[in-house]
């Protein structure tokens, strides 16, 4: 179901019995929107999290992104955390992470996240070190975005494939691929200069995951390691996969994977009491 949150529409998967203290806040990526996050957010709520999933690009919808900004989008993800009735864990995606980062930095410290997990994050250029990583590839089809105010077109089908989905089965790379939207070009544009300055370690003020990919091709494993240590995070890197890890087998696994890292790091706080088991009535006075 759809919710109103701040002045962003949200999709809302709720579980049958809410566990946790925290709810989730989920981000996606470029060119994606909140259906990302369906199957995953799907399998969260099945132990018990509530997910939100947002869509934080400028106009809500996908027709007028070109004038975003990685900082705009942060200052939205803010507003959106501060409207939930209390404070959440975040989990973003490719971009999603890294404006989530710069949106956790505007929390005030008594209703900041929870926690913090980035997933594949796209790193800034200033942490890309030896290796031409792909989104350079994408950066001359940003130039007529920038100069006459459009959007940036997504990646042709067969990038996709190569760069975002190469490590799923062809009908599932297909399936994803038909579904991706254009984005903003000025985003595009603050990845690929060094236009993005992370937070430090200190002023996040909670836990931090990164989780990722190794045979991601948009990023080198080697500057995710350099932003998981930039942010003092832990790490959960998985072998053979690549950069989308929001369905079948890697969304299963990341699940399980988060959904531990959050009870391990946060604790009991994190846990809501069990219900009671309602009285028989046959012992009802």
């Amino acid at each position: 179901m759809q919710q109103r949150l701040a002045a962003q529409t949200a999709q809302v998967t709720l579980p049958e019995r809410e566990k946790f203290t925290a709810p989730l806040l989920l981000l996606p990526g470029l060119w994606t929107g909140s259906w990302a996050w369906d199957e995953a957010a799907w399998a969260f709520s099945q132990r018990g999290w509530a997910c939100w999933t947002l869509d934080p690009r400028e106009s809500g919808t996908h027709r007028e992104p070109a004038r975003d900004t990685v900082d705009g989008r942060a200052a939205r993800i803010a507003s959106a955390a501060a409207a939930l009735d209390r404070p959440p864990i975040v989990i973003g995606y490719d971009v999603g992470a890294l404006a989530a980062l710069l949106a956790a930095r505007r929390m005030p410290p008594a209703a900041g996240f929870r926690a913090l997990v980035c997933v594949s994050p796209l790193v800034p250029r200033s942490l890309q070190r030896g290796r031409r990583h792909a989104l350079p590839l994408v950066r001359l089809a940003a130039l007529p975005a920038l100069l006459w105010n459009r959007a940036h077109p997504p990646p042709s089908r067969r990038m996709a494939r190569d760069f975002l989905f190469h490590a799923l089965p062809a009908a599932r790379q297909d399936s994803l691929a038909i579904k991706l939207h254009p984005d903003a070009g000025s985003v595009v544009c603050d990845l690929t200069r060094s236009n993005v300055l992370l937070p430090s370690a200190a002023s996040l003020r909670c836990p931090v995951c990164v989780v990722w990919g190794e045979d991601d091709r948009m990023v080198a494993s080697a500057a995710v390691r350099r932003f998981a240590a930039t942010l003092h995070a832990d790490e959960h890197p998985y072998a053979g996969q690549g950069h989308w890890l929001l369905s079948g087998p890697p969304a299963t696994a990341l699940v399980s994977d988060v959904h531990r890292w959050l009870i391990r790091t946060l604790g009991d706080a994190l846990l809501l009491p069990p219900e009671e088991d309602p009285i028989p009535a046959e012992r009802r006075d």
